[in-house]
């Protein structure tokens, strides 16, 4: 039976304003910075704690730039990448936090692409899937989801967009929501991790400047009706600022052509405008990113006055007192279902704001023998009034990965997060006795359908259809074959093995486990918590005699009861 621990394992080991001080714009003055523009992007690459900022243009059609700079909190500095986007503007930058780049999509003259920057070079994606060509778009990234957020802009034949398309990581999907904002172009979102959603404000369309709201929860989209509002605008910036739970808004062009120089703060209910003492000039097509590194939302360029272009920075300083952490949503690891209830011994992600200080997942230095620790840097989370284990904080998206204990009892219970700054106000979420889920990462999503993740035995070859996904050795499971599934939530073992500590040895599932290859039961060789690690279940397989097929649908049930996901596996003989 195999012990090995996968990169998808790692990856998943891995009010508000109490006091605050009045919050002010800020002129930076740093030695070096990127020539005067507008229409570029910007995100903040939390692998290199850095903002990123790429392209624009510095005087019209002709004067497309392609240049990429970073901001370490003092300094702008130029990179210089072996390989880089063609020169654009009006393009759309999000960083993805699952896979630690930054995306950047469309932009000038129309087009299509899709690249990722690793902090050192730009590398073209080739999606097998991928939006039509556009300009003035906006994308934000969904940390509660684990995926990239892509809505509307201008197309081709200078059509007002109106789709929405999420990227996973490799592949891009189109949503087909319930609800959706109109279609428009110029418009601004931003992901608010203090209420799990992605915030859309404003933009233009065939029918005017629009001032309307919206959020999307992972699976559709909500107009909001605030009782306060900023004016109608598109061309301006919004970004997060996660130490304080709010959405910053500032600038654009309203209804009548005038530049705008007003700051806004979305709460998650109501936007309120602020009167810092300074402020950036009126502008539009500036772009924003939150530095969390620093503790501040940045602003570079845009356009001024009469036309002119301008190429000074800012930073939106929040509060300096400390501040509560703040939960904003909790789902079962979002790799092995995400589904929103939980269940003892099952690992858990809580997203929200001020949760954590600082990112890193549990080291062997942290077990006390081989018990994983309770508290992760000062972040404790309880729930039912005990201890969970920490195995992951993110200080930027909010975020804490942990396992809950063996013994909480089932239905609504009450979780919260402690940190140095003190303990947030207790969240509700349904405890059930199991909340099983098979490992199926959104990267393993292809052609809209969800492969489970299994090895072969050779521990490095996935059981997917051969070249299915670009740098991952893979080929489909032979009859007679034993390949290995992981999952989460799927209860208790005998020997027990409590929650939090490493399992020692082989153990076997209390309740029954059926895998189905369609409609043709598996033989399970193993079923019970993988050795060597923490609270992750292993199940060897073998596979059934069956048809070549490389999409055969893959269930399983628990005790008799149907698990919730729709997955798939690839069978050749």
């Amino acid at each position: 039976m195999s012990t090995r621990i996968i990169a998808p394992l790692l990856s998943l080991y891995a009010t508000i304003l109490a006091a605050q001080t009045a919050t002010n714009w800020t002129r930076q003055i740093p030695q070096n910075f990127p020539p005067e523009r507008s229409g570029h992007s910007m995100a903040y690459d939390s692998a290199h704690g850095q903002v990123v900022l790429f392209g624009g243009s510095n005087g019209g059609n002709a004067d497309v730039l392609n240049d990429t700079w970073v901001w370490d909190g003092a300094n702008w500095t130029q990179k210089s990448p072996q390989t880089s986007p063609p020169a654009r503007y009006r393009h759309v930058m999000a960083y993805d936090s699952a896979h630690g780049e930054v995306v950047l999509f469309g932009g000038s003259s129309n087009v299509g692409d899709t690249w990722i920057w690793d902090g050192s070079n730009w590398t073209e994606k080739s999606p097998a899937t991928s939006p039509p060509a556009r300009l003035n778009a906006a994308m934000a990234y969904d940390a509660a989801h684990g995926q990239i957020v892509l809505f509307g802009g201008i197309g081709q034949k200078l059509n007002d967009l109106g789709d929405t398309w999420l990227w996973d990581g490799s592949n891009w999907t189109q949503q087909s929501a319930p609800a959706s904002p109109s279609a428009r172009f110029e418009h601004a979102m931003a992901y608010d991790s203090t209420h799990g959603q992605v915030v859309l404000f404003g933009g233009i369309n065939t029918n005017g400047i629009l001032q309307d709201t919206w959020v999307w929860d992972g699976a559709n989209w909500t107009g909001k009706a605030p009782s306060t509002s900023p004016p109608a605008r598109d061309y301006h910036a919004l970004a997060f600022d996660s130490a304080h739970g709010q959405v910053v808004l500032f600038g654009g062009m309203d209804v009548n052509l005038n530049n705008l120089d007003d700051t806004w703060l979305w709460d998650g209910s109501n936007w309120t405008q602020q009167s810092p003492q300074t402020s950036p000039v009126a502008r539009y097509g500036h772009a924003m990113a939150y530095d969390s590194a620093h503790d501040q939302t940045v602003l570079y360029g845009g356009t001024g006055a009469n036309g002119s272009l301008i190429g000074d920075t800012w930073a939106w300083e929040g509060a300096t007192s400390a501040l509560t952490p703040s939960i904003g949503s909790v789902v079962s690891a979002s790799s092995y279902g995400g589904f929103t209830s939980v269940s003892p011994e099952s690992f858990v992600e809580i997203y929200g704001s001020n949760l954590a200080l600082d990112t890193r997942g549990w080291t062997k230095a942290d077990f006390t023998g081989n018990e994983a620790p309770t508290s992760l840097d000062g972040v404790e989370v309880s729930i039912a009034g005990q201890k969970a284990f920490v195995n992951y904080i993110v200080a930027n998206p909010g975020q804490v990965n942990v396992e809950l204990p063996s013994n909480i009892p089932t239905g609504t219970q009450q979780i919260t997060v402690t940190n140095k700054n003190g303990t947030s106000a207790p969240f509700n979420v349904t405890v059930n006795a199991t909340e099983p889920g098979l490992l199926a990462p959104a990267s393993f999503k292809i052609g809209g359908k969800q492969y489970v993740v299994a090895f072969h035995s050779d521990n490095v070859t996935y059981v997917l259809p051969a070249g299915a996904i670009a740098g991952l050795p893979s080929r489909p499971a032979k009859p007679g074959e034993t390949i290995v599934m992981y999952g989460n939530g799927f209860g208790p073992v005998t020997p027990n093995i409590p929650a939090g500590e490493l399992a020692q040895g082989n153990s076997q599932l209390v309740a029954s486990m059926e895998i189905l290859f369609g409609e043709t039961a598996a033989k399970l060789a193993y079923y019970g918590l993988s050795p060597g690690l923490v609270g992750v279940y292993q199940f060897d397989v073998v596979v059934p005699a069956i048809a070549d097929n490389d999409l055969v649908p893959l269930t399983f049930k628990l005790g008799g009861v149907a698990g919730a996901q729709t997955l798939y596996t690839a069978v050749k003989e």
